[in-house]
Formats: C-alpha cells, structure tokens, sequence
C-alpha cells in the first residue's frame, strides 16, 4: 500500500475536548476528523462531505515541543447583524504554541497523488486552520513523495504517533521501565474522535500519545503501518 505524508503546522492549535464548555481544553494533537478537516480544505471538499472518510487512513505524530497557554476568547450568542449578536461574552481557550505534526495517509492511490500535487504547489482550495477557523495553518505542508508501506499485525514494536489502546496494541511496561534514565516517556491518554459515519454519526475513542513526539513501545500490535523508507512504525485509523 502506498502513504503520503506532510506537515500540519502553525503560530497555534486547539483541537477541542469533549464535554468542556467554560473553559475549552484542547487534546494535544488532531484526531481523524481534524486531519480529514484539514485534507478536505487543500482539496475543496465541503465539510459534510464524508468521502474522505471512505478512501483514505491516517497516523499522526507530535514533532514539536508540547507546550499550551490561556488565551482569552469573546463568543456571540447570535449572527452578525442580529440583536443576539450584540450580547457577547468572555472565556477562555487552552491553545498549543507553535503546533507541529507529521500527518501519514494511505489509501485511494490516485488522491493521494491529487493531494501531494497541490502541497507541493502550497495551494489551497479553502484556508487550511487547526481547529479553530481563527487559527490559520501555515501552508508550507513540507510533503513527502509517496512510498510503501505494509500493515504489521500481532507483534511488539515501537510505534510513532497517537494510537488506541486496544485496536493498535497495549503499552509495553517492562520495555517502558527499562528505557535509560533521561529517557522517560511523557505518555498521556485523552478522549477523541476516531471516526464518523453519515449523518454525521461521530465515534469516540481514547488514544494515547507521547507529547515529547518519541516512539513508544507496544506489544500485539495490530493495524501498524511499518514504512521502512522512514524507518516508521505508524498506527493508523
């Protein structure tokens, strides 16, 4: 199977958590709707639009120091030129600084050629964010050429990116404490969108992720994707 990869990068991000409201978290990295997103606005593609979904996976790993600030945000209740719209109110939202990922998509051969031809020209159809429509990307995708990959199965590995605890293997512990001292791994879990079916049906998954961007060790691996040019081993969803 062939994979493309590129950057998704940019001044900030916020990608939001479920189920805050007052003061609006963020995961630490973008889950399969956000990439879809981002994707579907280099391509033209109408955010209803769910083909994308159909035709390609992806992976995706932190390549930046994870670091987040408050950042103050003013909400209006209705639309521009309404009464409601007058009436605003203060929050705030956690944002990352300086966000960069390395995103991997494998699937319908020929798009993912569509896809490389225009990041390699830094063309969008529509204005690429991460996140929030405030947050605008920064357009130097920095793309790949396209290379194999073959799906690893059953095995213990380290593994580059965000994946989920029981559909891309379990944390290897033993390898874990017995890494060199400096060498810990900064893991933490959180709870995003893995998927959606039409009309827009959202599925839910916990995924787990370095924020320092290293490989973590897992055993029974399951839906890897081993990338030998790179020397990765990517879960993909």
């Amino acid at each position: 199977m062939k994979v493309l990869s590129f950057m998704m990068h940019g001044r900030f991000a916020h990608f939001c958590a479920p189920y805050t409201n007052v003061y609006r978290l963020t995961q630490p990295c973008p889950t399969r709707t956000a990439i879809m997103g981002f994707i579907g606005s280099v391509l033209g593609i109408e955010k209803d639009d769910l083909r994308l979904y159909q035709k390609i996976q992806c992976g995706v790993e932190i390549c930046s120091e994870y670091r987040t600030v408050s950042m103050p945000y003013l909400t209006r209740q209705g639309f521009p030129g309404s009464a409601a719209n007058k009436e605003s109110s203060r929050t705030s939202v956690e944002v990352i600084v300086n966000p960069k990922y390395r995103v991997y998509i494998t699937g319908d051969n020929e798009l993912l050629s569509e896809i490389q031809d225009l990041m390699i020209q830094q063309q969008s159809i529509f204005t690429p964010y991460l996140g929030l429509a405030q947050l605008i990307a920064n357009t130097y995708f920095q793309v790949s050429g396209i290379t194999d990959g073959e799906l690893k199965e059953g095995v213990d590995c380290e593994v580059n990116g965000a994946f989920i605890r029981g559909v891309h293997g379990e944390l290897d512990f033993e390898k874990i404490n017995e890494m060199p001292n400096g060498s810990k791994l900064r893991i933490t879990e959180f709870e995003g969108l893995s998927g959606i079916k039409s009309p827009r049906d959202f599925e839910h998954a916990v995924f787990t992720v370095n924020l320092d961007g290293g490989a973590v060790p897992i055993k029974n691996a399951k839906n890897i994707l081993k990338i030998s040019a790179w020397n990765k081993n990517v879960p993909i969803f």
